[in-house]
């Protein structure tokens, strides 16, 4: 199991086995929001890295939790929005899209074994269905799109196969929303249209329709379709010269059939349906609106993070991370490391060097401030706490692979770790990452904060002497991956060295092994001494170092 955070903030518990892994554009995933509602986690196989793209999926994403919240505070209204299948989250890495969370489609569009009840199941059998049912469809789908229409959006992939009906009802459902974009940034903006009205072709008259691919021909349509329909399909083939401007817009369709098929006598009424208004959308509880969500200094992009446990998406800095639970760490002093393997115990106190202020009229930074949130102005990011790079006692120089900014409190720490965390009111942690030049070692960094350093310091003392489980991290991909991915049995006889500092309002953890996972004592120096240096470089020091 692991845990992905998405754009919202909210985490989702994601399955370890793929769902449906066949597709070629994406892995799909189960897994669960915080109130316990399944979803669909779609890990893409390409990540989306072009701006505008991951903006129009932002917006799309918007809506897609506008209606989510409506259904939330008064279940289906019948609205057309509320029949799409919006994305509801996104995960980024770094500057990319690499998934989104989206509704699973309900039940009623699923067969009995699970899969899909796609539009093209329709056509194969048009006997099955009666007019009516089929005008119904025709309209309902009509509105759906409509409803894409009127918040100026083309979802650019209308088929059969992205189109769902009920069995029990005339209703419709359109997924697969990747592709969904502003109606003038795309090459062909009136497509859908073009789409729409061969879903409604091949729908209301499936026995005259033809093969897949067979364009509308007039002569073939029965004598009896209504004019105003056949003046449509006209419209939106070409036919007597008309251009794609001159194809009919969704509202059209649905005013047109509504009125040519929605009285009909031979079956029940035509399902009534609401449009959402196409405001721009309201940013839902929680967000800071569409605004960027983080306006601090540029700084290096960070990378993201994995576990064979967790995978975590910081919210402030968009970066996925993923955390396991990995080790004991025993803290006395202000430094404390223990060897796993060896079982020994190496303590060493904290060194302060104090220089004297320079002669100057300059204002020295008061570091005093750092001892309390009203006052600390540090950016609480991993760029802003966290080096780029940093040279250990015996000269190896480690860079940071991946980092990101989580929750304080993660399910795989001990519960003692997990109490003093929340008594103590720590706020959020920054991880990090670091990987040797020679790619040998890993360096799991952690940064607590606390309101002020009386907390920091209390959580500090109140853990001496206490066996306390903390996490580890690696990178989602590449060197230092494996380490989160191996046998948690393997991982935790190798050999470690973790070390662990409280300074002003904040409490820092490292974590060193070989990314090999050796087991092997004589080794301990080599991370003793990353684990140890780290700590002196971490935390608003790093920010507020002379530049």
């Amino acid at each position: 199991m692991v845990v992905v955070t998405g754009l919202s903030g909210e985490s989702y518990d994601v399955d370890g086995e793929p769902f449906y892994a066949a597709g070629s554009r994406s892995v799909q995933y189960l897994c669960r929001d915080p109130r316990g509602q399944q979803r669909l986690y779609k890990l893409y196989r390409t990540p989306v890295t072009a701006p505008d793209a991951i903006e129009w999926s932002r917006q799309a994403m918007l809506f897609g939790r506008q209606s989510m919240a409506a259904e939330a505070a008064g279940g289906s209204t019948g609205a057309a929005a509320e029949a799409v299948n919006w994305p509801i989250d996104l995960i980024q890495h770094d500057s990319s899209l690499i998934g989104t969370v989206l509704p699973l489609i309900p039940i009623d569009y699923l067969q009995p074994d699970g899969r899909p009840r796609t539009l093209d199941q329709l056509w194969a059998t048009p006997g099955q269905t009666a007019p009516y049912f089929r005008a119904g469809l025709a309209i309902r789908l009509s509105d759906i799109i409509r409803a894409l229409e009127d918040r100026q959006l083309v979802h650019g992939d209308l088929t059969p196969k992205t189109v769902l009906w009920q069995a029990a009802a005339p209703l419709a459902y359109v997924i697969d929303t990747a592709g969904l974009a502003p109606a003038d940034r795309v090459r062909d903006r009136y497509k859908d249209r073009y789409d729409l009205a061969t879903l409604v072709y091949r729908t209301l008259l499936p026995e005259t329709a033809g093969p897949p691919g067979v364009p509308w021909e007039a002569g073939v349509a029965p004598a009896s379709l209504d004019p105003r329909v056949r003046a449509l399909f006209d419209r939106a083939f070409g036919n007597g010269g008309f251009g794609p401007d001159a194809r009919p817009s969704a509202a059209e369709w649905g005013d047109v059939l509504r009125v040519v098929y929605g009285a009909t006598a031979s079956g029940p009424a035509v399902p009534a349906v609401g449009f959402a208004p196409p405001a721009t959308p309201a940013a839902p509880a929680g967000w800071s609106g569409p605004q960027p969500l983080v306006s601090y200094q540029p700084a290096p992009q960070p990378d993201s993070s994995n576990t064979a446990l967790k995978v975590i998406l910081g919210v402030l800095l968009v970066v996925l991370v993923v955390a396991i639970g990995v080790g004991v760490v025993v803290l006395s002093g202000k430094d404390d490391s223990k060897n796993k393997a060896s079982g020994t115990t190496t303590t060493a106190t904290a060194t302060t060097t104090t220089t004297a202020p320079p002669t100057s009229t300059t204002v020295v930074f008061d570091k005093s401030t750092l001892n309390q949130q009203a006052t600390d102005k540090t950016p609480f990011t991993a760029d802003a706490m966290l080096p780029q790079t940093f040279t250990d006692s015996k000269g190896v120089v480690f860079t940071r692979r991946s980092s990101g900014v989580k929750d304080c409190v993660a399910a795989n720490m001990s519960q003692n770790v997990k109490t003093a965390l929340q008594t103590n009111k720590c706020q959020q942690m920054v991880t990090g990452t670091y990987i040797d030049q020679s790619d040998k070692i890993l360096t799991s960094l952690e940064v607590f904060a606390f309101p002020s350093n009386t907390e920091a310091e209390a959580i500090y003392n109140g853990l001496k002497g206490q066996n306390q489980t903390w996490d580890v991290w690696c990178p989602t991909q590449g060197v230092g991956a494996s380490v989160c991915q191996s046998n948690l049995d393997t991982l935790w006889a190798a050999t470690y060295s973790s070390w662990g500092r409280q300074q002003y309002r904040y409490l820092y953890e490292a974590y060193s092994l070989y990314i090999n996972l050796a087991v092997d004592t004589s080794l301990a120096p080599n991370l003793d001494a990353p684990s140890r240096t780290v700590l002196q470089l971490v935390g608003p020091d790093n920010y507020w170092k002379p530049r």
